[in-house]
């Protein structure tokens, strides 16, 4: 009886824990969703209301008279899709390499690799910001999907890495004997089996270029702002925060990227977990 009585006790204390961490990762989410809906006049009462006592939706009409945010939608799409694409290509090769070819400073040169991303993005925002500069990229898309796809490589090499050491050698042997080059080896043996991790960094650094502020906000002025930018320079000013505008944007600029994981979120998990997993 007390066992049973233990066992219900922590189940409690469980449930109760995840309930409140659950709690405090949905509340930031409800906090906008309602701010979106509430009138100005109940943004800054004091004490603030969680739910507001009336309900409106002209914060999602006017918010298209405030900025170009079609443009600022196709910028984001067209950086976020060719850093994702771009990304893939270099860090499926450099993956491949590292996985089955045995050179001197292999480790060595991947762990360099991956300490690349413990720098802080803001360490390197002035010499990254003269690079780009004496090229004249400066506000253009090609500067920021370079940019990006800096970023993205060294965790996707990484990750695939571990998904190819996970593949058996044997397919690879077979497919060697029945006359395939490493090439084509590569790209109808290796690539399908690989497609959860595929799909999984291809993921990531489409949602990393697609969420960056730090530097689309130093790097663009007007021609490739980003939807990041955009809302900050549309609806935060001076002397006025249009935060219900924002909040509204913020949704529904939300919605690609959310579609996009839960579309492609079974293989998502499964590219995570099997390159985490063999390293």
């Amino acid at each position: 009886m007390r066992i049973k009585t233990q066992e219900n006790v922590r189940a409690y204390l469980a449930y109760g824990l995840g309930s409140v961490f659950v709690l405090a990762l949905v509340m930031p989410l409800i906090w906008v969703v309602t701010t979106s809906v509430r009138p100005l006049s109940e943004m800054t009462q004091t004490p603030p209301l969680v739910f507001p006592r009336s309900v409106t939706f002209s914060a999602y009409v006017d918010m298209w008279d405030t900025g170009p945010f079609v443009k600022y939608f196709a910028n984001s799409m067209v950086i976020s899709l060719s850093t994702a694409l771009i990304a893939l290509a270099f860090s499926i090769c450099a993956a491949y390499a590292f996985a089955r070819f045995r050179f001197r400073g292999n480790t060595l040169l991947l762990m360099v690799v991956v300490m690349s991303q413990m720098l802080p993005g803001s360490s390197i925002l002035i010499p990254l910001f003269q690079v780009i500069r004496s090229f004249g990229l400066l506000d253009t898309h090609v500067g920021m999907v370079l940019i990006y796809t800096g970023f993205a490589i060294p965790f996707c090499t990484w990750l695939l890495n571990g998904y190819f050491r996970a593949i058996p050698t044997d397919l690879e042997q077979a497919a060697l004997i029945d006359g395939c080059n490493r090439l084509q080896l590569l790209y109808r043996i290796i690539l399908p089996l690989a497609a959860p991790a595929i799909v999984a960094v291809g993921t990531f650094a489409f949602l990393l270029s697609w969420n960056e502020f730090l530097f689309a906000f130093v790097f663009t002025k007007s021609q490739a702002l980003t939807i990041p930018v955009g809302l900050r320079a549309a609806f935060l000013g001076q002397y006025v925060n249009k935060y219900d505008q924002l909040f509204a944007a913020s949704l529904i600029f939300s919605l690609p990227p959310i579609a996009l994981f839960v579309g492609l979120q079974r293989y998502f998990v499964q590219g995570l977990t099997a390159g985490a997993v063999k390293g």
